[in-house]
Order: C-alpha cells, then sequence, then structure tokens
C-alpha cells in the first residue's frame, strides 16, 4: 500500500518553490540566489522550477507578487461605509503588518538594488509600481464614494503610502527598533490625521 505524503512534500511543488525561493532572495538577494539551490531547498528538480515558472526573473515576480502584494490585496479592507479615519488607520496597519512580515525580504533586497540595477527595475516594477496601483484605485473608490475630496488619486496614494513606508524604512530596517505598539497607534493615528484634515493652521495659514 502506498504511504501517504505528509508535511513539506505534501505541499505543491509550486507552493514549495515560492517558499523557498522567498527564504533564498531574502538570504541573498536577486543575484546571489540561483535556481539550483532553490530547487534543492524545495526539493524538486530545477527543470521543475523552470517548467513552472520559465525564469528566475518570473519566479521572482511570483515570489514578489504572491506572497506580499496579493497578501495586501487579500487583507486591505475595501468597503467604503464606516469611519474614514478608521478605514484608513487599519488599512495602513495592514500594510505595515505585510512588510513586516517579509522585514528579512525587503532588507536584502533594498540592499541589493543598489548593486544590481537588475534587481532594482524588478523591485520597482513589481513591488513599487504595482502597489501604487493598488493604493491608487483604493483612493479612486474613496473619492467616488465622496469619503474623500476629489484631486489626482495617484498622488493620494503615493502620499499615504509614502508615510507607511518611510515610517518602516526608518524604524524597522535603519534603526532596527523593536516593535512598539503604543507607538504603531501614535503614529498611524497621525499618519490619518495629516493625510485627511492637512497641516494648515485654522485662520488659513497666512502667518502672522
Amino acid at each position: 500500500m502506498k504511504r501517504r505524503a505528509t508535511g513539506r512534500r505534501a505541499a505543491p511543488a509550486r507552493e514549495r518553490i515560492l517558499d523557498a525561493a522567498l527564504k533564498s532572495f531574502a538570504e541573498k538577494g536577486f543575484a546571489g540566489t540561483t535556481t539550483k539551490e532553490i530547487a534543492k531547498r524545495a526539493k524538486v528538480n530545477e527543470v521543475t522550477v523552470f517548467r513552472l515558472f520559465g525564469s528566475k526573473h518570473a519566479l521572482f515576480v511570483a515570489v514578489m507578487t504572491e506572497r506580499s502584494l496579493n497578501q495586501i490585496r487579500r487583507e486591505v479592507a475595501l468597503e467604503t461605509d464606516g469611519p474614514i479615519d478608521e478605514l484608513i488607520a487599519g488599512n495602513l496597519r495592514t500594510v505595515l503588518q505585510v512588510l513586516r512580515a517579509n522585514k528579512p525580504q525587503y532588507m536584502v533586497m533594498l540592499g541589493d538594488a543598489w548593486r544590481q540595477p537588475k534587481t532594482r527595475a524588478l523591485i520597482g516594477e513589481m513591488s513599487m509600481r504595482r502597489g501604487l496601483e493598488l493604493a491608487t484605485v483604493r483612493m479612486r473608490s474613496l473619492m467616488d464614494a465622496g469619503r474623500i475630496r476629489r484631486m489626482d488619486p495617484e498622488v493620494a496614494a503615493r502620499a499615504l503610502m509614502g508615510m507607511v513606508q518611510s515610517y518602516f524604512l526608518m524604524n524597522d530596517l535603519m534603526e532596527g527598533r523593536k516593535q512598539d505598539q503604543a507607538q504603531d497607534d501614535r503614529v498611524v493615528d497621525g499618519f490619518v490625521s495629516v493625510f485627511l484634515d492637512g497641516m494648515r493652521a485654522d485662520d488659513g495659514g497666512g502667518g502672522a
């Protein structure tokens, strides 16, 4: 009688390859990772990697899309009802959690991007550009629902994305601080206030 596969080998080859690629790319970056070591880590033949993904470039794209962007797509709230400050704050926290869940990957990838133009282009195309497109769609839907004022939705998306990305970059990657929920809440709530209410004084900001 044939024994049923269990554990890691029970997972489909494609999922094992994606998991292995995520770890390898996070450890060595795009340029330093080979399909051979990914295949070994996933316990498949290297030919299987090429059969399922076609190239290392395509595999990298799949990792960035399915292990990061798709997670954001699944968890970001798309409804337009409810308190607008709570909707935006909740989505900022979601994005921050996803960034932190992929922190080792982003640390190596960003370092690799400075040295490898190809990696820089891949990160810009798959992570930054597609993330911006997702945020732009979200801003447009809130404008269409009358929840935020009408303006260029891409500019609004860049402003909001820049806030949470800069916080993650400085707090988690550059300074290496431990997660502090009280600080996160204060910063996220502040971002939402600046984004929704601006910084102009009540008198119109004309000065003394």
